[in-house]
């Protein structure tokens, strides 16, 4: 098998493979008969996320949906990996130097749901699904984990794996799979456990539904109800660091694990499950973090897809950002033409205004590619292309750029970048999630503010508030969109205070910051403006860029004198200046490399 590592160059984490550096880009689709790999590969791409299941049973327990035909211990007596083995073949056949990641959705099948009544949740649509917490689900699980890990170093196809990713819980992502904590009878002993854990606390109860829902009182007073959140949180990140550990020990710690979570800056209630990263940032299981582009506003343009994840504090404690670029096309039709006859009418509609309608044309598609693109380029993240129902990017337009990224990925592999940094931090605070009730404006808020950010005309950085000590003295500004801060997000606030670093916060009457907030705010305390309010700048890694929803004449005053390079979206005679001037088109991204040499 390949071996694999992160390093840290030049201040980015690198994927190493057999102690080389390599572009750390790839693509993955559910539908293998459907994939755009060929292209891919034709492209210059070598790493593929290959997924696999232990169960076929909904990764949405609210749609039904599951793509998995296979579930590898549907029968618990004869394992099918055929499902797996099938598709790592398939690639290998047309690259025998591919890079393959196994991507194993660890969810139970329905003997064992059936088998262990009291380890196990409701759901809306799915019936009964495994708690997340569960010791029996984590016992079981790593067993299978572990099993499946060896039926893989087994086969012929093993020299070729490079590393892994976990999934499990709601759509894969480690939700719980009611997205309520998991809150019943399978949660009554872990929870007790718990506290006694953690609160020396007995004769625990659980809090009632009720303890969470808003009202008129927009702050979570309920102490139990509090605990509760942050058991629901801190036992899922523990399930999924056992889980890395078992493919860890396995390989002989010689290759990468990554994992969705840490949806800091995204969820709908407090017992979504993902606000415990901190509990496992510095494990050393896990390499790198995933989620997807934000889906706000249905990813219109004109705004920025913002990160779902603190990116920065993952770099800073020497870990991947390894983003999910799931972008819709022209191409993306409805689940139901990709699979005929496999799946129902009424889920993943595709008409109106649907997080699942690509833009109209290829052009338009092209956009939102490089939007996307520039966005992780400059944030120094890791991008894996998710093609969910195969043929999004079947085109020659979008695999022309799709080529292009790849190629600037592998330029920079060994190239310093010019140092460009962001004088505005941005503060993601976890445990706030503990004092806020479901269906309150400070969930939706915190969203909201997060993409007026991104619209307020200067780049930032995304830091956790436990991480505020080491970073705060590298920022001339702060901003805080949790406004009912945790005890950490307060000494966040006070250690601004005592180095004299102006913040701007959201509070309860206020607890939506809008771009104008924002920008007042900046304009106030002398922070350097890019560009226009209500257009998008990114900013980093050696790169700048613009997206605005209009076209027109388009400037971006930089923070120094640098030399441009246009690379895609827009022309310019600039050589060496700190300032850009160029022609956008509607809904275009302009991406610029700069440098100091």
């Amino acid at each position: 098998m390949l071996k694999s590592c992160i390093r840290i160059i030049d201040e980015k984490p690198t994927l190493f493979v057999d102690d080389s550096p390599v572009a750390a880009m790839a693509y993955t689709t559910y539908f293998e008969e459907r994939s755009c790999c060929k292209d891919f590969i034709k492209a210059g791409y070598r790493i593929f996320f290959v997924n696999a299941s232990f169960t076929t049973a909904p990764i949405n327990s609210k749609s039904g949906f599951s793509p998995f035909e296979i579930g590898i211990f549907e029968d618990r007596e004869n394992p099918d990996y055929s499902e797996l083995d099938n598709a790592i073949y398939k690639i290998l056949d047309i690259c025998s130097d591919a890079i393959i990641f196994p991507r194993i959705n660890i969810s139970m099948p329905k003997w064992w749901v059936n088998s262990n009544p009291t380890e196990v949740t409701m759901t809306q649509n799915a019936g009964p699904r495994e708690a997340l917490f569960s010791e029996k689900f984590r016992s079981d699980a790593t067993k299978m984990l572990s099993d499946t890990v060896n039926h893989v170093k087994k086969q012929s196809y093993a020299p070729r794996i490079g590393g892994w990713q976990i999934c499990g819980g709601m759509t894969q992502e480690w939700f719980h799979h009611d997205l309520n904590g998991s809150l019943g009878e399978a949660a009554k002993n872990p929870y007790k456990k718990w506290l006694k854990e953690n609160f020396n606390a007995d004769n625990a109860s659980l809090p009632s539904e009720t303890d969470f829902v808003f009202t008129d009182c927009c702050e979570q007073t309920n102490e139990n109800a509090k605990r509760y959140s942050y058991f629901s949180d801190e036992e899922v990140a523990k399930s999924i660091d056992l889980f890395a550990k078992t493919i860890k020990e396995e390989t002989d710690f010689e290759q990468i694990v990554g994992t969705f979570y840490g949806y800091t800056f995204e969820g709908t209630t407090p017992l979504f499950g993902s606000h415990a990263l901190r509990k496992i940032i510095d494990s050393p299981n896990i390499d790198f973090f995933s989620s997807p582009n934000a889906y706000t506003n249905s990813r219109a343009f004109g705004m920025d897809w913002a990160d779902m994840m603190p990116v920065d504090s993952l770099k800073l404690h020497k870990k991947l950002p390894f983003i999910e670029c799931d972008i819709r096309t022209y191409l993306t039709t409805g689940v139901q033409e990709a699979r005929p006859g496999k799946y129902p009418d009424d889920i993943y509609k595709t008409k109106g205004k649907s997080l699942w309608a690509g833009p109209p044309t290829p052009k338009l598609s092209r956009e939102a590619l490089r939007k996307s693109f520039a966005h992780q380029l400059t944030k120094n993240s890791a991008i894996w292309w998710f093609d969910m129902w195969g043929k999004w990017y079947d085109d020659p337009l979008l695999m022309k750029d799709i080529q292009k990224y790849i190629e600037i990925y592998n330029e920079d592999l060994t190239n310093s970048n010019a140092s460009s940094s962001a004088e505005v931090v941005f503060f993601a605070d976890e445990k706030s999630w503990a004092n806020m009730l479901k269906s309150s404006p400070q969930l939706n808020a915190i969203k909201n503010t997060r993409t007026a950010m991104g619209n307020a005309g200067a780049p930032y950085d995304i830091y956790m508030v436990e991480d505020a000590e080491k970073v705060l003295s590298n920022y001339k500004a702060a901003v805080f969109p949790f406004s009912l801060p945790s005890e950490e997000g307060k000494k966040a606030q006070e250690l601004c205070d005592r180095l004299h670093i102006p913040y701007l916060k959201a509070t309860p009457d206020h607890c939506e910051l809008t771009a104008k907030d924002i920008r007042f705010f900046y304009e106030s305390k002398k922070i350097h403006l890019f560009c226009k309010l209500n257009e998008v700048i990114y900013f980093g890694n050696g790169y700048v860029a613009l997206h605005s929803k209009k076209a027109g004449l388009k400037s971006i005053k930089l923070d120094k004198n640098y030399n441009i390079t246009p690379v895609f979206g827009a022309k310019t005679k600039t050589k060496n200046a700190d300032k850009i001037t160029f022609f956008l088109k509607k809904c275009g991204t302009a991406l610029f490399k700069i440098s100091q040499e």
